[in-house]
């Protein structure tokens, strides 16, 4: 029988400050938020339970007053952060109103490919709200359930990470042309090297079901069955996945356009990537690309010139940061000469796959150090800060095998902090700690 456990309220004071952005998206979002209305009434069509028992056959028609996605008025770059109350609402519904009709258009919106992903990441942010409420409360009186704050910390970081690489994707998708290139005068950007978006498309669903696992798993050792709020969160999104690319067909049809591009990581070795510094200023509007710049190649090359810019600017953290990121500029050298060593890769070749699981997760720890940099140039608080950066390239490591420099210090109970202060406070778990208005 499942149980049905209360979750304990945490009272904690207000910690976090949403951090600014292009008008266009914040305008759209909160618009977007205001019509979906109170997720948790029963009688709004929009609400969890009406969508929770409605098949995909039989979802609510968009509100009077919502533009179209395409004709959103955010740009590229801020579609997703201007869609992610649908996002967070519910998976199938996303995919419905904005993801399909943007795919399914004579000329796709260049960022339509990204929004799955983006999708996955928003609703998997809010069953970590859910889940980090559950363990915070009952941590309070229950001293076994502290067990998994390292974790939903943990996981916390890695959504911090895969949000970063996409935004930096979609910041790269699209440049601007003259009248007649499309909607907007938007075209997808062609990519020597392969896209930043292939990697986006299998390494952040794949990385998503990982972290969904693990929220299921503190889930259910805290006695939070089936019949549980929480719970029905976690199954709907797990049980919706597959419709915005979660799937393991998709994962793997985008790794195999990753490994194509992978003669290109062996050839010349780019400049040290200071041209690239506004794909990470993610509060900022995005500028143009220049044709390469937004390969995962010309991303993971960052890492180098980010690691030379820690030495000696900020405490122990950063000096940790910098060390773990030298570790991982190194490996990136060492993929280049094993890039170069095969002039045609072959997606069937499990060396190959192999070979573009490494640039991926190269690509996301340069998004990482890339989006903490310029959050701290821009003196943003938490995102700006080293530790967050530093969970989230320990765990990187750990995915390629690296072991972490000896007197690492443990980032965990801070970001935990945030966690526990977010979803208390009723803050987003994104890159501009969002205020919720529910």
């Amino acid at each position: 029988m499942a149980l049905t456990r209360t979750v304990p309220r945490a009272g904690r004071p207000p910690t976090n400050r949403t951090h600014p952005g292009p008008a266009g998206a914040e305008r759209y979002a909160k618009r977007l938020e205001a019509l979906l209305g109170d997720p948790r009434d029963r009688a709004n069509p929009y609400g969890r339970f009406a969508l929770r028992a409605a098949g995909y056959d039989a979802l609510p028609a968009p509100p009077a007053g919502l533009p179209a996605a395409g004709d959103a008025g955010p740009a590229a770059d801020q579609l997703a952060r201007a869609l992610r109350p649908l996002f967070r609402r519910d998976l199938a519904l996303a995919h419905a109103w904005s993801i399909r009709p943007l795919l399914s258009g004579p000329l796709p919106h260049p960022a339509a490919a990204l929004l799955g992903p983006a999708a996955l990441l928003a609703s998997t942010a809010g069953v970590l709200s859910g889940v980090t409420r559950v363990v915070d409360g009952l941590s309070r009186y229950e001293p076994g359930t502290r067990q998994w704050r390292p974790v939903l910390a943990s996981i916390f970081a890695d959504l911090l990470a895969c949000e970063s690489l996409t935004a930096v994707a979609l910041r790269s998708c699209a440049d601007r042309e003259p009248e007649g290139a499309g909607p907007a005068g938007l075209r997808p950007a062609r990519q020597p090297g392969g896209s930043l978006g292939d990697v986006v498309g299998y390494l952040v669903p794949q990385l998503a079901g990982e972290l969904l696992g693990d929220l299921e798993l503190v889930l259910s050792e805290c006695g939070f069955g089936g019949g549980t709020p929480e719970r029905s969160a976690l199954d709907k999104v797990l049980r919706d996945r597959a419709l915005v690319g979660g799937d393991w067909q998709a994962g793997r049809a985008a790794q195999a356009r990753s490994v194509g591009g992978l003669s290109a990581v062996g050839g010349s070795e780019p400049g040290g990537g200071t041209g690239l510094a506004g794909l990470f200023r993610i509060t900022e509007e995005a500028g143009a690309v220049a044709p390469g710049d937004g390969s995962p190649w010309a991303v993971a090359a960052t890492l180098g010139g980010a690691v030379d810019r820690l030495a000696g600017a900020g405490g122990p953290a950063t000096a940790a940061l910098a060390r773990v990121g030298r570790r991982l500029a190194t490996e990136q050298r060492a993929l280049r000469v094993a890039c170069a060593a095969t002039v045609v890769h072959d997606p069937a070749d499990p060396a190959a796959r192999a070979l573009a699981d490494r640039q991926a997760l190269l690509a996301l720890a340069a998004a990482v150090l890339g989006v903490r940099e310029a959050a701290a140039g821009a003196r943003l608080p938490f995102l700006g800060e080293a530790g967050w950066a530093l969970l989230a390239l320990g765990r990187t490591a750990g995915r390629l095998g690296l072991p972490l420099p000896d007197g690492t210090p443990d980032p965990q109970p801070a970001v935990w902090e945030e966690l526990a202060g977010r979803a208390a406070d009723g803050v987003d778990c994104d890159l501009y700690a969002t205020r919720l208005p529910w």
